[in-house]
């Protein structure tokens, strides 16, 4: 490992609260055992994916503490952290090592902006932005493109706007002014997404799998995505595995996608993200 890379996992590892590393490192070493007796061709993202099922949706999980730390929780989610963490899974089975630290570093190389955890404005707060940071470090790869051509082009502004939504914002102008320098440098782009009202075409029309993600376009002034979790098949109707904040729990949905979406007016459709 190199010497930066080290000391970036370390610095991780010691902002962790001792009790929370002990917890929760039983549990991912446990998963990962438990992932080691799989089939070479399953898929390690819905194995993860459905271990979960049942964990609690708990809002703000990342805004613990005064400094922005690595937080690590499996025993609480929202729709964000409960793909990250599942992701994160996924590929500390992959790493040699295949342990907590493993985890851990898969985790932070994914939630911060090139794998930096350098302050709150590090961490990629905009959906739009974690698909394309991490299409850069090659763990995912958006098909949006390939079932759709209706576009969007980015206006964000709602951190920037809404800054006593955020504890770190509030009372903060130096870390707005930051946030929208991140929005403006994100502003003006154009993303594809592919309609809401197209949700209940079967397997054979929109070929995406079980395991890919689907994040959840809006019409939300100052906003791009409202919602992530990951594609599940149900025979030929696609549903959504994800942490609802109306369940309190991570579930198979039982609403099929395109009546989980029809009747929300701030959806207007999803952008489909392969994991690689």
């Amino acid at each position: 490992m190199k010497r930066t890379a080290l000391l970036f996992f370390l610095t991780g590892m010691l902002m962790l609260p001792a009790a929370a590393q002990e917890k929760d490192s039983i549990k991912v070493e446990a998963l990962l055992q438990k992932a080691s007796a799989l089939p070479g061709d399953s898929s390690r993202t819905m194995f993860f994916a459905r271990q979960m099922l049942g964990v609690p949706y708990v809002a703000g999980t990342l805004d613990e503490g005064k400094e922005e730390n690595l937080v690590v929780h499996l025993d609480k989610v929202d729709c964000t952290t409960f793909v990250e963490t599942v992701l994160a899974l996924a590929l500390a089975d992959k790493d040699k090592e295949r342990n907590f630290g493993s985890f851990k570093k898969a985790l932070q190389h994914m939630r911060y902006r090139g794998g930096v955890l350098n302050g709150y404005p590090s961490r990629l707060h905009y959906f739009s932005e974690w698909i394309k940071d991490n299409e850069r470090k090659g763990i995912v790869k958006e098909r949006t493109d390939e079932f759709s051509t209706l576009q969007q082009e980015l206006h964000l502004n709602f951190m920037s706007t809404h800054p006593d939504s955020y504890r770190q914002l509030k009372d903060n102008p130096s870390l707005v002014a930051e946030i929208v320098r991140q929005e403006q440098a994100l502003n003006g782009s154009v993303v594809t997404y592919f309609p809401k009202d197209q949700l209940s075409y079967p397997p054979y029309k929109l070929n995406i799998k079980d395991g890919d993600i689907l994040a959840i376009t809006t019409n939300i002034t100052g906003l791009d995505v409202v919602h992530v979790g990951f594609v599940c098949w149900v025979g030929d109707t696609l549903h959504l595995l994800h942490a609802s904040s109306v369940a309190k729990k991570v579930i198979l949905d039982p609403q099929p996608m395109y009546d989980y979406s029809k009747n929300k007016r701030t959806h207007t459709g999803v952008r489909i993200i392969s994991v690689l």
